[in-house]
C-alpha cells in the first residue's frame, strides 16, 4: 500500500521522458516527486534496492515498514545518513528503517544550475553527512521510502496561516527558490507555490531559466489553492493581457509584417510576430520550391510575411512569403 504526504505531486511525463533518455545524470534538477517509471529505471521498483558501494546498510535485519508509516503519519523529523546518490537525489539510511530516497528538489541547499559531472560531484559530497528529513511517501510493495529535507525545516504554523489567507485571483509577491525543467517554485512566505512552465509567458518557453532565476522577486497571480493536497498553482503570464484577445486591433488580413523564425519543421516554419504570438508559414507559402523549409529559412532569421488569415479563438495565424523573399 502506498501512502503519501499531501502535496507530493509528480511532475509532467515530458520531464521524465527526457530524463530517462539522458542517461545517469539529468541536465536539470530533479523535480518534486518520483513516479513509477523513474523508480524502475533506477532499480528501486518492486522492492529492488539500488546497489551502492561501501558499508551503508546501517539497519539490522529487515527494515520496519510499520515504523516508516509511523514516521509519515506523525510528521516528525528524523535523522538519516547519506549513503549514496543517483541522478535524482540522495540514498539515505536510518537504523531500523527502509532505505530512503531524498529527491534533489527536496534538499535545502542543492545548487540547481549544475549538470553532468558537476551535478554528480555535488551529490557525492553529501555521502556520510546526516540530514534532518520528513517522510513524504511510503510504499512497501514498491520498496519506496521518500523523504524531504525541505519539509523538515518548514514551520507548519506559517503554512497554515498562509493557506488560510490565500485565494485564487490574488496577486502575491514571492521569491523564486528553485528553477526546474518544468517550471519554478516560488516562496510566498512560508510555502512554495508552483509556477509551471506553461504559466510563465504568453510566448514559447523552452527553458524556465530564461524567464526567472533563483532569488528573483516576482509578483504572481494565484490560480489554484488546494489546502488538502498542499498545492498552490501560480501564473506569471496572466499578470499581462493575453495578446491574442486584442490581435485584430493590431493585425489585418493582407498586412505585410516582420517577424522572427522560431522553429523550422518539415511542413513549414513558425514565425513570432510579437511576444506570445506566432504564425505558421507553411512550406507551400515559402515562395520557393524546396524539399525542406530549412532550404529557405532558418531559426533566428528575420522575415517579411503577409498575413493570410487570423483566427484569434483558435490562436492561429496563417502567413505567406510569396513575393516577399527579400528579407530586411
Amino acid at each position: 500500500m502506498r501512502v503519501t504526504e499531501p502535496g507530493y505531486v509528480p511532475p509532467s511525463e515530458e520531464y521524465w521522458t527526457a530524463l530517462m533518455e539522458q542517461g545517469e545524470f539529468a541536465r536539470w534538477p530533479a523535480p518534486e516527486a518520483e513516479p513509477e517509471e523513474i523508480w524502475e529505471g533506477l532499480g528501486m521498483g518492486q522492492g529492488r534496492p539500488i546497489p551502492m558501494p561501501g558499508p551503508w546498510d546501517l539497519g539490522a535485519g529487515e527494515p520496519d515498514w510499520r515504523a516508516a508509516r509511523a514516521c509519515l503519519e506523525s510528521g516528525q523529523p528524523l535523522t538519516v545518513t547519506v549513503v549514496g546518490y543517483n541522478r535524482g537525489g540522495l540514498i539515505v539510511q536510518a537504523e531500523g528503517l527502509p532505505r530512503g530516497f531524498v529527491p534533489a528538489s527536496h534538499l535545502l541547499h542543492f545548487p540547481n544550475a549544475l549538470d553532468g559531472p558537476s551535478r554528480a560531484s555535488a551529490l557525492a559530497r553529501y555521502i556520510g553527512q546526516t540530514l534532518q528529513v520528513r517522510a513524504i511517501e511510503v510504499d512497501e510493495v514498491g520498496g519506496r521510502f521518500v523523504l524531504s529535507e525541505r519539509l523538515a525545516h518548514q514551520d507548519p504554523r506559517r503554512v497554515e496561516a498562509l493557506f488560510a489567507e490565500l485565494r485564487p485571483g490574488q496577486v502575491r509577491r514571492g521569491v523564486v527558490t528553485k528553477v526546474t525543467s518544468f517550471g519554478a517554485f516560488v516562496d510566498l512566505g512560508g510555502f512554495e507555490g508552483l509556477l509551471h512552465l506553461s504559466e510563465m509567458s504568453w510566448g514559447r518557453v523552452n527553458d524556465p531559466g530564461e524567464v526567472v532565476r533563483a532569488g528573483q522577486e516576482l509578483e504572481v497571480l494565484v490560480l489554484e489553492v488546494n489546502p488538502q493536497e498542499r498545492r498552490v498553482q501560480l501564473s506569471l503570464k496572466r499578470m499581462q493581457p493575453d495578446p491574442w484577445e486584442t490581435l485584430p486591433q493590431r493585425y489585418q488580413v493582407g498586412q505585410v509584417v516582420e517577424g522572427v523564425v522560431t522553429t523550422v519543421t518539415h511542413f513549414g516554419a513558425f514565425v513570432r510576430l510579437e511576444e506570445g504570438v506566432e504564425g505558421l508559414l507553411h512550406i507551400s507559402e515559402l515562395g520557393a520550391t524546396v524539399d525542406h523549409p530549412r532550404e529557405a529559412v532558418r531559426e533566428g532569421q528575420r522575415v517579411r510575411v503577409r498575413i493570410l488569415s487570423i483566427d484569434p479563438a483558435a490562436r492561429r495565424i496563417a502567413l505567406s512569403r510569396r513575393g516577399l523573399e527579400a528579407d530586411v
